[in-house]
């Protein structure tokens, strides 16, 4: 099988070693592929993310359709993990966005008048709409795409 993983790998001036570091795989694995044996579509998705490329990306003009249908079904759904890695980083950073505001109203609320916890008020406002931005993270957003897949299935199978 030919791959183009030598020539990207040598357009960035990177070692075998460092590809395989990069990619986590062995640098045995990235000597073989180099060497033209077959790669699972799972190491050529660590490689090609390295790249940070599509699997697609990674073949060679000669590669047969059949693979190369496979690369776009893997790229495709490497994309759909990417954003929802992002939206779950993004929840995170605004967990921390939470936690620093809390503490500056805290703070302010507590050297500007003892008697009155209105921080306490913005507070539990806020933290609701995390806990709404969460769930829509972690729990419907899973669900929606869940639903998207059996309805095409369905529709497909009339």
């Amino acid at each position: 099988m030919q791959y183009r993983i030598k020539e990207l790998r040598l357009a960035k001036a990177w070692s075998q070693e460092q590809l395989a570091q990069l990619a986590s795989v062995s640098v045995r694995t990235v000597q073989r592929i180099e060497n033209g044996e077959q790669a699972s579509l799972e190491t050529l998705a660590a490689i090609a993310s390295a790249f940070e490329l599509g699997v697609t990306d990674l073949y060679s003009a000669q590669a047969a359709p059949a693979q190369q249908e496979q690369a776009r079904a893997i790229d495709e759904r490497l994309v759909k993990i990417r954003k929802q890695i992002a939206a779950q980083a993004d929840f995170y950073r605004q967990i921390a966005g939470f936690v620093i505001t809390s503490v500056i109203l805290l703070l302010i609320n507590w050297f500007t008048s003892h008697a009155i916890s209105w921080s306490g008020i913005v507070i539990a406002i806020l933290g609701i709409l995390l806990i709404k931005q969460g769930v829509n993270t972690f729990i419907i957003n899973n669900r929606i795409e869940k639903w998207k897949a059996n309805k095409i299935t369905k529709l497909l199978n009339k």
